[in-house]
């Protein structure tokens, strides 16, 4: 993500208890939005980076842990815990979407991200074949609004020139500006996020990934991903589109750990 794009978060994030949610043109400001998560999700996710901290006596728990979240760069996701009378603060950098949708209920908190409500979280998906000797690294991991640096939460590609490929699919035309695209936290990312292009249509009727040229070019990024890179697209202005097309072209297995769409 731009360093512009993380400034705008962490000066709004400290302002959210007195500011409502304002739209902007082609998404909305970086505020930090409540969502409801598992605690134990949350802290078994062995690959992210937290703190657990204790609440001072008095604290109020919203101000305290906003703030803690916002001195550190690293972080997405704080949560107050126990929820009926918090006593610590946790801080992660954890990936969890506004409208997330936790299946585990016996631990569940309101915890507050700071990623922005987007579209790619539970759209419809097709993609190129699966590598299967990983059977857990399926397209639907795109689409959960959850990451927690595994790889078995990507999608993995076979090597195939006619499978290196996804599609989002919004069911009708939606406006956005941005397209955020994660690389696997490894140094594998250098040959499977490798020349990508991002294109978008309101065309149905093409082959994938043959006719993917007649869509419209959003982004590309032209080059091999560093370790955990986080690939931001961004238009000029607000593009409306149904569909949203993830291609490497680069000759190799395609892996890509999480989209977000705004």
């Amino acid at each position: 993500m731009s360093q512009v794009g993380v400034q705008w978060c962490r000066v709004w994030v400290t302002m959210l208890l007195l500011l409502p949610l304002a739209p902007v043109e082609g998404g909305e400001l970086c505020l930090m939005r409540s969502v409801l998560i598992s605690l134990q999700r949350v802290q078994a996710a062995s690959f992210t980076k937290q703190e657990s901290l204790d609440l001072p006596p008095g604290a109020r728990p919203a101000l305290y842990c906003s703030n803690k979240c916002t001195l550190r760069d690293w972080c997405q996701l704080w949560c107050a815990y126990p929820s009926n009378t918090p006593t610590h603060c946790l801080v992660s950098n954890i990936i969890i979407m506004p409208t997330y949708q936790e299946t585990n209920m016996a631990d569940v908190l309101t915890c507050h991200t700071t990623r922005p409500k987007d579209l790619a979280t539970h759209a419809n998906i097709t993609a190129g074949k699966q590598y299967m000797s990983d059977p857990l690294r399926v397209k639907e991991n795109l689409l959960d609004g959850f990451y927690n640096y595994n790889r078995d939460h990507c999608f993995y590609t076979v090597w195939s020139n006619s499978d290196r490929w996804f599609t989002l699919d919004f069911g009708q035309p939606k406006c956005f500006q941005h397209v955020i695209l994660y690389a696997q936290d490894n140094h594998y990312a250098i040959n499977q996020f490798n020349n990508v292009q991002v294109r978008v249509s309101n065309v149905t009727a093409v082959t994938p990934p043959e006719d993917f040229a007649a869509y419209d070019l959003f982004g590309e990024f032209p080059g091999a991903a560093s370790r955990g890179q986080v690939v931001e697209m961004k238009s000029p202005k607000s593009v409306c589109a149904r569909f949203v097309t993830g291609h490497m072209l680069y000759n190799y297995y395609f892996q890509v750990c999480h989209i977000e769409v705004f």
